[in-house]
């Protein structure tokens, strides 16, 4: 098949099976509201011109907290182009989201060598529909702060493609300098978008022992000394924003128990994603993640003792050790949103062994052993197989099924949680219409402080003074021209409001 007629089958594939199903299970998600961090990132983008914004950006020293200078640009620009419409940006993370499995699942096509010609096909719409509608990384899609980690995982797909091109470059210099450059240059707008992308580095390195060992060449070492020093030199630039980072400096991470725990309760939210334990505070979460990697070396003890693939698989657990290592310094449970790239790599591994076992039951009969065998026997081979792909597939179907039905409960038990917020920005933008206020005083709102003090100077400028307040303290913070605001079962309402 030529790389063009290739090309627009893969893309027609996307556009069947990636739109279709992301449409279905996020169907609610472009009439959402902004949540929690959207508006300080709102706000902080808000005033700023292209020259002032891209100044902040990429001034490391005015980071306190991460340096993600693309993420800062994104947003920026997707405020000028659609302001307070939330499903917009949605629609944005949509987008993205559709992408990075179409991408991963062009990987795992890319990656199968197989006898039948469907196999490769098989491998990406699995790979792909994993990606797309697996519900542990719900937050990276449903959650405008964390489009840094779709746009950082898209970087590092595209990254991963440009690697695995230099063999399909025909061992012409001028083409495999090209990828090798293009492969670099996407891992520094990875770094430059979410600071887990220090991955990027070790994930190249996979690759080239996986494209080394088909191709059946040696490892092309010299290239790699690149990325490792372009993520040596970002580390050093990432450590002195981190020492300023107030959850460093809070014990917000640390190198405890959880170092170990964090990664296994991730694991545990990916292998088990039952309704309501998306948060991952369940004391069982670690031990269905020890259950997973004990299955997985068992696993890898048989292939390699019995089978063939061994090394593809011990290449796809080092991977996913490496995008959930991530998650380990946290002093709490992980959010779900930085499972996004381990779902990215387990897609791929249920792909690719989706390939090896539809080349299985599809591989030709004509040539090798099956030629020699009676008509009986063949015959039996082939309800066999016609029998376990079967099962696969019903059990695909499935799982789909209870896949999109988990993702929409759990976008909307989401949504339902930043709902608050929205009602306040709605809420303010009303008051601060009329006559002008001094002073808001929002009594114990539901929502953090910081993200009540975004919400009111995004709806009304510098003017009123957001305060948050106990309903005991509402007395000795009165001042004249002052709102006081109070929240009945999610929904702000006056309380109480003093003459000028």
């Amino acid at each position: 098949m030529s790389d063009v007629r290739r090309y627009a089958l893969l893309v027609s594939a996307t556009l069947i099976v990636a739109l279709p199903t992301v449409a279905v299970a996020y169907q609610a998600l472009p009439g959402r509201a902004f949540a929690a961090d959207d508006f300080q990132w709102l706000l902080n983008v808000r005033d700023r011109s292209l020259p002032m914004m891209i100044a902040r950006a990429f001034d490391a020293g005015a980071e306190s907290h991460f340096y993600r200078p693309l993420v800062w640009l994104l947003l920026w620009l997707e405020w000028r182009l659609f302001g307070f419409d939330a499903g917009a940006f949605h629609r944005v993370s949509l987008a993205l989201h559709v992408a990075n499995a179409a991408l991963v699942g062009w990987l795992a096509y890319r990656m199968t060598r197989s006898r039948a010609s469907l196999a490769p096909m098989i491998g990406f719409t699995v790979t792909t529909l994993v990606a797309a509608l697996h519900p542990a990384p719900f937050e990276a899609v449903v959650w405008v702060s964390a489009q840094s980690e779709l746009l950082a995982t898209l970087f590092l797909l595209l990254m991963l493609h440009c690697w695995w091109s230099v063999d399909a470059s025909n061992g012409r210099m001028l083409s495999h300098a090209f990828w090798y450059g293009a492969a670099v240059l996407l891992l520094a707008l990875a770094l430059l978008t979410k600071e887990s992308a220090i991955i990027g580095a070790p994930l190249i390195v996979l690759t080239e022992w996986e494209a080394s060992r088909i191709t059946q060449r040696r490892m092309a070492l010299i290239p790699l000394i690149l990325p490792v020093l372009l993520t040596v030199a970002y580390l050093f630039l990432a450590l002195d924003v981190a020492s300023r980072n107030y959850l460093v400096r809070e014990s917000g991470y640390g190198f405890g128990a959880q170092v170990a725990l964090n990664p296994l309760r991730s694991l545990g939210l990916i292998v088990a994603p039952l309704p309501g334990v998306e948060y991952g505070r369940e004391a069982w979460l670690p031990l269905a993640g020890a259950g997973a990697v004990l299955t997985g070396v068992i696993a890898l003890v048989i292939v390699w003792r019995y089978g063939k693939g061994a090394a593809s698989l011990l290449n796809g657990m080092l991977a996913l050790i490496l995008t959930l290592a991530p998650t380990a310094p946290f002093a709490s449970a992980p959010d779900s949103r930085y499972l996004y790239l381990p779902v990215m790599v387990i897609a791929l591994m249920v792909g690719r062994w989706s390939s090896a076992l539809a080349d299985w039951v599809m591989a030709a009969e004509s040539g090798g052993h099956t030629a020699q065998m009676n008509t009986g026997a063949r015959a039996h081979m082939r309800v066999e197989r016609l029998l376990v792909g079967s099962v696969a597939l019903l059990s695909a179907l499935a799982l789909s099924i209870l896949a999109v039905n988990e993702v929409g409960g759990r976008e909307a038990r989401f949504a339902a949680g930043a709902r608050p917020g929205e009602e306040l920005r709605l809420f303010a933008a009303a008051q601060c219409a009329g006559e002008r206020l001094d002073r808001m005083l929002v009594v114990e709102p539901p929502i953090a402080a910081p993200h009540v003090e975004a919400i009111i100077r995004l709806s009304c400028g510098a003017s009123p003074h957001a305060i948050i307040v106990g309903m005991n303290d509402v007395e000795r913070e009165l001042r004249p021209n002052t709102l006081v605001v109070v929240f009945d079962g999610g929904f702000p309402r006056s309380f109480m409001r003093t003459a000028p």
